[in-house]
């Protein structure tokens, strides 16, 4: 059942891929200002539904990916729980449009700040590569940086889009790196050769 987590190495394809394209569907969108979420309000039917579906397919990819984790190994049940937890709010992204309470699932999908940091937690007992510590705090640090600056509205207006962006790499890549590191791992108490 490794599958289930191996699919998730594509998930910044899933992303992006959807985000650029309805991007360039858009008349007048801004990918360097404009959040990807601000498609869904306008009257670009196509646009926004490349855009919902790529969401929705980031967050089932996030889900399918923790019910892997937890099916191979048993344990890691908060690093599972966190990303059922931001795949579903992934999922309410391409479901209500911006602006909505529903709209990232009343902001679970926070969680996502802790979350790498959680993984190293849960992680730090395994035979595992010390690289994938140092990338998660890494990415757990722009990841909890970005989230904070939306929040007090330290996001610079005129770049929201870039910054949006810069930070979706390192949301979506480190969910891939986690994928591929735990597609690598044996199951249940095997040992793990780097």
């Amino acid at each position: 059942m490794k599958y289930l987590i191996k699919q998730a190495v594509i998930i910044p394809i899933l992303f992006f891929i959807p985000v650029f394209i309805a991007g360039f569907l858009t008349d007048g969108y801004n990918l360097i200002e404009q959040h990807a979420s601000e498609i869904t309000l306008t009257d670009f039917d196509t646009a926004k539904t490349v855009i919902n579906s790529g969401a929705i397919l980031t967050g089932l990819s996030c889900i399918i990916l923790a019910i892997g984790i937890f099916l191979n190994f048993k344990k890691f049940l908060m690093t599972s729980i966190l990303l059922i937890i931001f795949g579903i709010s992934m999922i309410s992204n391409g479901i209500y449009p911006m602006g909505t309470i529903m709209h990232g699932f009343y902001g679970f999908g926070l969680t996502l700040m802790i979350l790498p940091f959680i993984a190293c937690y849960e992680l730090k007992n395994e035979n595992i590569k010390n690289d994938f510590f140092r990338i998660s705090l890494i990415c757990g640090f722009v990841i909890f940086v970005y989230l904070w600056s939306m929040l007090v509205g330290l996001d610079p207006t005129n770049y929201r889009g870039l910054t949006q962006r810069i930070a979706s790499v390192f949301i979506f890549g480190w969910i891939a790196y986690l994928a591929f590191e735990l597609s690598k791992k044996p199951v249940a108490n095997t040992v793990y050769k780097k």
